[in-house]
């Protein structure tokens, strides 16, 4: 069977590894398979974006349903449109992270909750054969633009407006959390410096990965604006990131640490993904919470299967209370209401993480069983406590230090991932995984 489905949704190049015609057999299999019934449609500012969501909603009406489309809206919007809507489905058409070439589909059910991996492949199979036939009347496609407030209004409605005002600057990516972001900090009583609030497909500001790399430039510029921190997000708002009041970019490990503290759970299970730091599964320990690890992508799936409390990958907070689906909006109106309490509570953190913790992106394809030999080989002298195939490949030392390869399932990308407590040991690590992946170059 072919795989349609990639970590998150289906992506590709416009109109080179992703066609319109792939999306709309996609959109088709998806409403027939799910019956008749209503389904939801937003997208981001990309180029080819508005085109295929009219592709979506057009294969959506051929079927018999009718389209709503919410227009232009961050993915956590389109979530949660889905499940406060009651549609069967929703389509969030958008790239996320990767660049402004790519085009993609993220789609939802209708609690709101990325497919798991299981209905990922009942639709894969249901588009490897051709048993549809074409609906004796078309849906309507309906105009429901009013989305955006309704999930302002929902998700303010969830936090006391500050008593203490913080000053916050807010990287929107030049992708639609610029539309919701700034607004929803600012009913809460903030105040907020918009920065890339400006949609626009070229991403000329800063490429849509929040990496500390491409937030180089607003790192420089947060000290100067006298904020007491920054949030970014990625090109459609579901990850968020953090810039400390000196132009630090903060580890992932401390907003999901802070995330945590802000829902203030004390039992009931943390999903964390595989390339999660060592600081969070000892953080949710700490709090009394079951951790069970995940693969990236999917940490939603197993909340759910597991009724847990919390779960996390970097960059990514998904609260099961709001809703099953990964929300960098409301991760900021969460975190920024915890530290509005206690402006001291980010530094704490930050001193209290003894675990150094890098990722290093690779333009690469890799034999996995090749690059999984080459480590071996590399780390035979380490002392290895664990191998893990979960996600990837992660070997864990004696001293709780591991190295994690992974490759992307959005973009030609080979990921790695190094962790410990020493920051030399860290360096070698780094070096050592760099090595293994190179030398497992198929490209």
């Amino acid at each position: 069977m072919v795989r349609a489905f990639g970590t998150a949704g289906v992506r590709g190049v416009f109109n080179r590894t992703q066609t319109p015609e792939q999306v709309y057999r996609l959109a088709e299999t998806i409403a027939f398979a799910s019956g008749r019934g209503r389904y939801g449609i937003g997208w981001d500012g990309r180029k080819a974006s508005a085109l295929l969501a009219r592709t979506v909603m057009s294969a959506v009406s051929a079927v018999g349903s009718d389209a709503l489309a919410f227009g232009l809206a961050p993915t956590p919007v389109v979530a949660f449109s889905t499940r406060f809507r009651s549609c069967r489905a929703g389509f969030s058409v958008t790239a996320s992270h990767n660049p402004a070439e790519f085009s993609g589909v993220k789609v939802f059910n209708a609690n709101g909750m990325e497919l798991p991996k299981s209905d990922e492949e009942r639709i894969e199979r249901a588009m490897a054969v051709d048993i549809m036939k074409p609906s004796g009347s078309f849906g309507q496609m309906v105009p429901d633009e009013g989305v955006v407030d309704d999930y302002v209004a929902a998700l303010v409605g969830r936090y006391d407006r500050a008593s203490e005002p913080l000053r916050i600057a807010v990287d929107c990516a030049s992708g639609p959390g610029g539309l919701v972001t700034p607004q929803v900090l600012e009913r809460l009583g903030h105040q907020v410096v918009p920065v890339n609030a400006q949609i626009s497909w070229r991403f000329s500001a800063r490429p849509p990965e929040p990496t500390v790399g491409n937030l180089a430039d607003l790192s420089k510029m947060v000290p100067e604006l006298g904020v007491d921190f920054a949030f970014a997000h990625d090109g459609d708002a579901d990850r968020l990131v953090m810039v400390d009041p000196l132009g630090n970019v903060v580890p992932d490990s401390v907003l999901a640490i802070l995330a945590m503290r802000g829902l203030g759970v004390s039992s009931g299970t943390a999903v964390l993904s595989e390339n999660a730091s060592t600081a969070v599964a000892e953080e949710a320990d700490r709090l009394g919470l079951k951790v069970v690890r995940s693969r990236v992508g999917k940490t939603f799936a197993v909340l759910e299967a597991e009724g847990g409390v919390f779960a996390t990958e970097p960059s990514k907070i998904v609260d099961p209370r709001w809703g099953l689906w990964e929300d960098g909006i409301n991760a900021s109106a969460l975190v920024a209401s915890l530290l509005a309490k206690d402006r001291a509570l980010l530094g704490w953190v930050m001193e209290e993480v003894g675990w150094k913790y890098r990722q290093v992106n690779f333009d690469v394809g890799v034999d996995m069983q090749v690059l999984m030999q080459k480590s071996r080989e590399t780390f035979k002298k380490s002392k290895v406590v664990e191998e893990r195939t979960l996600d990837g490949y992660k070997v864990v030392f004696t001293d709780g230090s591991w190295v994690m390869f992974r490759t992307s399932g959005t973009e030609p990308k080979t990921r790695l991932y190094c962790e410990s407590r020493d920051p030399q040991a860290l360096e070698s690590l780094v070096l050592q995984g760099t090595h293994c992946v190179e030398s497992s170059n198929t490209s």
